[in-house]
């Protein structure tokens, strides 16, 4: 019989968020109480698990993360995924509801930003024309600039999100704020470690 200790995963938090996209983590034994009521501040669903239960789920869930504010990070799963921890749960698959105050809230520096090829040093000899190395083409990332959405990774294990360029640093460097997450800290990412949207997926909704 499996003996639950602080590293047992024991809660799993999940809920679809104003784009009907599925979110879910998984919080350890010291993290329930904090967890739950991140679910409910955030109008998502919660469900304990004992230890070794459901394996085949909780070991393909990523860890969840607090915030001192009462919410959490819970990171977008793959709808297959979402549907087992639905069924798993025994609730109602249903949009979570509009959240007020996830907007409005950036507060980008900067105004706009040229091609991060060109500060990062890795346009010389393109002559000048902003055509880069791909073909003669029009470099991809020449129109990041602060406010453009981008697809970023908040870690290692972790999977993309759509994050808002807030400031344009120096060699290529953008500082990001995740969008969905307005509570996740603001992460610095190189222009290679982007991915870019395309303009018509950025005008629905």
């Amino acid at each position: 019989m499996s003996v639950a200790s602080e590293t047992t995963p024991s809660l799993i938090v999940f809920g679809r968020d104003e784009s009907n996209k599925p979110h879910a983590s998984v919080f350890l034994l010291p993290q329930v109480e904090a967890a739950e009521g991140a679910a409910r501040l955030m109008g998502m669903h919660s469900h304990h698990v004992d230890p070794g239960d459901s394996p085949e789920i909780v070991m393909r869930l990523p860890a969840g993360k607090l915030f001192d504010s009462g919410k959490a990070f819970v990171p977008f799963v793959k709808g297959e995924l979402y549907t087992r921890i639905v069924t798993l749960a025994g609730v109602t698959d249903e949009p979570r509801q509009p959240l007020t105050g996830e907007t409005g809230a950036d507060n980008p520096e900067n105004a706009s930003a040229g091609s991060p090829e060109g500060v990062a040093g890795h346009a010389e000899g393109d002559g000048g024309g902003g055509q880069g190395h791909n073909g003669g083409l029009a470099d991809p990332w020449a129109g990041l600039a602060v406010g453009s959405i981008v697809l970023a990774s908040e870690g290692p294990e972790e999977g993309y999100f759509e994050a808002r360029i807030m400031k344009v640093k120096a060699k290529g460097m953008f500082t990001l704020k995740f969008r969905d997450y307005p509570e996740a800290p603001q992460v610095d990412r190189a222009y290679y470690q982007l991915g870019l949207i395309h303009p018509r997926m950025l005008t629905k909704g």
